[in-house]
């Protein structure tokens, strides 16, 4: 069954690259190369890796995808001290070097909201405005003075405040900041045209093992329809499957964790809206603290951040996190109880958005705590990679894939510059 699958019986792009074992051709140092995962990770190292003039295939399963449920958002400016600072602003122009030499990928400018409601106390508001003046920091490093706008809270925008900011008597506000975004349902399309371009391989089917072997790696596919699975064989193997990682390799670092993430998805939103086709997010969004706790998490947790942001034809309307206990994945939550939730939180700040019709999808994601994104070379696994734990993916991977396919193709200087996939310490 090895070969037959790779010659084209099987829901593949294109063979070519295979030979006559199941392998990948091409003779290059750091190659033949397969990349699990074809989201935004695994999709633009293949580019990169092709780039470098490496022999790649992405294997992909089928299933809803973690990258369409993505805001797109590219928050350049605000980065950390350090390295991460310096990848993540120099994300814009790592995407116009995408897009020159692949094609419009979704690229495009926006702004930023960032709302917050009434203070409900004074350790509330003394909350607000220390978040408020660290983003502001962080944003005058990049951006002008009039890239930054303070104004009037959202609530009641399409006329129909709630309850509680009447009560506060306007009290709350929005900050409007020059942004970036790519558009998640224009890259859906994009990219496997981009893959297919510039030779990538794409293989339509789930990864069930890896094993390493004495030249490389063997990859055991999932069989459709009850019958024999079948392989690949490369000579070195990313891991750039989000959720999908620590299955196939559990002794990932303990600090790769994951969650259930989901959005609505709605045709349209009303007009009225000041925000325009800006991305708009909660100034303390709930997410960060709730991944920066999973270590001590006893039971699972659901959170809700209310925002919103174009995509393709439509929109995706917030953001639903569920985290458990443990490293492992754990079962989805139920659909129409997240759905639920997510539709009263919305209808706190905006009750006419609660009510549009839409449908709410939900896909497993990566993040990790504590620390960078697994970037590097997985130890005691020579040839094996890892690619995922993105927080702000869209800044992070384009600045982030031409040194992890350079270190891959041999290069020991990029090696050293990756975050690495080491263990931290007390992070396992």
């Amino acid at each position: 069954m090895e070969a037959e699958f790779m010659r084209g019986a099987g829901p593949i792009d294109d063979a070519a690259a295979l030979d006559d074992s199941g392998a990948l051709q091409g003779s290059a140092a750091g190659g033949p190369v397969v990349v699990i995962g074809a989201g935004l990770a695994g999709g633009l190292l293949a580019l990169e890796l092709a780039g470098l003039g490496l022999p790649v295939a992405v294997v992909d399963g089928p299933g809803p995808a973690a990258t369409p449920l993505s805001y797109g958002g590219i928050p350049w400016w605000a980065g950390p001290p350090g390295p991460l600072d310096s990848w993540m602003a120099a994300a814009p122009s790592h995407w116009r070097r995408l897009e020159a030499r692949h094609g419009p990928l979704g690229l495009c400018p926006c702004d930023l909201v960032l709302h917050w409601p009434a203070a409900a106390d004074a350790a509330a508001r003394q909350r607000q405005e220390g978040v408020l003046q660290q983003v502001e920091g962080l944003a005058r490093r990049h951006l002008g003075a009039d890239q930054l706008q303070h104004g009037p809270p959202l609530t009641g925008a399409a006329g129909a405040a709630s309850p509680v900011a009447a009560a506060a008597s306007g009290a709350g506000g929005t900050l409007r900041l020059g942004y970036a975004r790519v558009d998640v349902g224009v890259l859906a399309v994009a990219l496997p045209g981009a893959l297919r371009a510039a030779g990538v391989r794409r293989l339509i089917q789930r990864v069930s093992t890896i094993e390493p072997t004495r030249s490389g790696w063997r990859l055991r596919l999932e069989a459709a329809s009850g019958g024999v699975g079948d392989t690949l064989w490369a000579r070195q193997v990313v891991l750039a499957a989000g959720a999908g990682c620590r299955s196939l390799w559990p002794s990932l670092p303990q600090r790769l964790r994951f969650s259930w993430a989901g959005a609505l998805l709605v045709d349209r939103l009303p007009l009225a809206l000041p925000s325009g086709d800006a991305i708009v997010m909660p100034l303390l969004g709930q997410r960060p603290g709730l991944e920066d706790r999973s270590a001590q998490l006893q039971v699972p947790e659901l959170i809700v951040d209310v925002g919103w942001a174009p995509s393709g034809t439509g929109w995706l309307l917030g953001q639903s996190s569920l985290v458990g206990p443990g490293t492992d994945l754990g079962p989805p939550p139920d659909p129409r109880h997240t759905e639920l939730c997510l539709r009263q939180a919305v209808s706190g700040l905006l009750p006419a958005l609660a009510e549009l019709p839409g449908r709410f999808v939900q896909v497993p994601v990566s993040f990790t705590n504590p620390g960078l994104p697994l970037v590097g070379a997985v130890a005691g696994a020579p040839g094996l990679w890892v690619f995922a734990g993105f927080g702000g993916p869209f800044a992070l991977v384009p600045a982030l894939a031409p040194l992890l396919a350079a270190a891959i193709a041999g290069d020991p200087a990029a090696l050293a510059t990756l975050p690495g996939a080491a263990p931290v310490a007390g992070g396992g």
